[in-house]
């Protein structure tokens, strides 16, 4: 993938706390299917039921999620941005072919809850809809807000709006 350029680091918060969480869950789950064995008639099966339902609930949704954060790369180079799922290519965006940046924040959570996220819109050259880089999947945004700091310079119509230019420069302030 080293042509399509810089990757952005990923971050591994969200999926050791997804993890964690699992190996937290487990305990309870095993717990219940222990007791749906010792039952019999209608309290076995009530027990089975609630075990598969804890078991998707509590153990898959969690490792499914994890899985989808780590699998997921975006990369940054002089031409374009790509995101890379499961080993393919998804989504990649020429910045000639940007159309509007925004910067949106989500909350207040500190170091561990990262509020930036990036959404990037424009005609793709694969994939669809808006590219989105938020810090939940990456531990930095600095790689490519630099090169979108160049972008805005030339075509500032790319921020739509004072409050738009506001969000990009902190961004690019606070961006680490």
């Amino acid at each position: 993938m080293d042509e399509l350029g810089t990757e952005l680091p990923q971050r591994p918060t969200y999926v050791r706390v997804l993890l964690l969480m699992t190996l937290f869950f487990a305990v309870p789950v095993v717990s219940t299917a222990v007791e749906a064995m010792r039952e019999s008639g209608r309290a076995a099966a009530g027990g089975s039921a609630m075990t598969v339902v804890m078991v998707l609930l509590f153990v898959v949704v969690p490792l499914l999620i994890a899985r989808s954060i780590t699998a997921r790369h975006t990369y940054v180079s002089d031409e374009a941005v790509s995101v890379v799922s499961g080993g393919e290519l998804r989504q990649q965006l020429a910045f000639d072919d940007l159309t509007e940046v925004k910067v949106r924040y989500t909350g207040n959570g500190g170091n561990l809850m990262p509020k930036e996220k990036i959404f990037l819109s424009g005609p793709m050259r694969t994939g669809r809809g808006s590219i989105l880089v938020s810090r939940l999947y990456v531990e930095s945004l600095q790689p490519l807000l630099r090169r979108l700091e160049a972008e805005v310079a030339d075509r500032p119509e790319l921020l739509r709006g004072e409050l738009e230019r506001d969000y990009f420069e902190e961004a690019v302030r606070s961006a680490r």
